[in-house]
């Protein structure tokens, strides 16, 4: 495996795979992940298909991905498990792989059709956005599997944190079975300041993450043995590609975020995505924070940094 040969193989699954594209069946593509990671809300029955679909139908969700590859035992992973930053239950990449030697994050940059539907209504999230973040999240578990999958043919040996069985998180309130020991809104495996942590971007005011191709991605990672010359981050600022504009936060239809710092109330945007999953189940999802914004599709780094 080299980098060129890796950026092809995920050019290719990208422009090939059909689904990253609105119809293709579930069959096939990590059922038993997507299913942990994008449960039926209770409170009534799931409609399969919203009546926009036949417009939507082949629409694709991601662009051509990127990614940037950290070395396992970089500080920046340690620092994750600060109590100000994640927390000590965050994994380190060792813990998913003894013999890890390096982290590669992947950033799936959304179709521009789809983030520019999303700017339209200031309080409701589009469909496009709705069926990328649900039907689309096939597509990054089948990027993070077949990545994994390509590495083990290769004689390497490779995790993908996310669908992994040791994976869990803890969205809020309850705590489902095996995340009583996190905190709440918080996982054993952060995909953000993962993307942080190797390099390929930053946060924003809203907590969002602002990667090399902007605002508008979803992230996935690899956990591997394969020992490659890892990427230099170009800041060690961990709101390094954000100028502090604020549109983020403005943008919010929840008013969840701080005024006075960087983050956001998950208990307060938690309510509102519930309330969109009640119009749209098995669909939810919002995305205000990352469209409509000046590093919607590319970084705004403070001037002079």
């Amino acid at each position: 495996m080299t980098r060129e040969k890796l950026q092809q193989f995920i050019n290719d699954l990208s422009d090939s795979s059909p689904v990253n594209y609105v119809g293709a069946e579930l069959e096939g593509v990590e059922e038993k992940s997507f299913k942990k990671h994008n449960p039926v809300p209770s409170g009534g029955e799931a409609v399969e298909k919203d009546t926009e679909f036949d417009g939507l139908k082949g629409m694709r969700f991601y662009d051509k991905p990127l990614f940037s590859i950290a070395r396992a035992d970089a500080p920046r992973f340690l620092e994750i498990k600060r109590p100000e930053v994640v927390g000590e239950h965050h994994m380190l990449p060792k813990d998913w792989l003894s013999e890890a030697k390096t982290v590669i994050s992947f950033a799936l940059p959304v179709n521009r059709r789809i983030v520019e539907a999303n700017k339209v209504d200031p309080l409701e999230p589009s469909i496009e956005w709705l069926y990328s973040r649900i039907e689309g999240n096939r597509f990054l578990l089948a990027l993070g599997a077949a990545v994994r999958d390509a590495l083990i043919e290769e004689g390497h040996k490779a995790v993908t944190p996310y669908l992994d069985d040791r994976f869990v998180s803890r969205v809020g309130g309850d705590p489902a079975p095996g995340s009583e020991h996190l905190p709440p809104f918080s996982s054993v495996w952060s995909e953000r300041h993962v993307g942080v942590a190797t390099g390929l971007g930053t946060f924003g005011l809203s907590t969002n993450f602002i990667s090399k191709a902007g605002s508008t991605v979803r992230l996935i990672s690899v956990v591997t043995d394969w020992d490659i010359e890892p990427d230099e981050p170009d800041t060690d600022d961990w709101l390094g590609y954000c100028n502090r504009c604020g549109v983020c936060i403005r943008r919010c239809p929840a008013q969840a975020h701080y005024e006075d710092k960087p983050g956001k109330d998950h208990t307060v945007c938690s309510m509102y995505i519930r309330k969109v999953s009640a119009k749209h189940m098995p669909r939810y999802g919002c995305g205000k924070c990352q469209t409509g914004t000046p590093c919607e599709y590319q970084p705004q780094p403070m001037s002079g940094k």
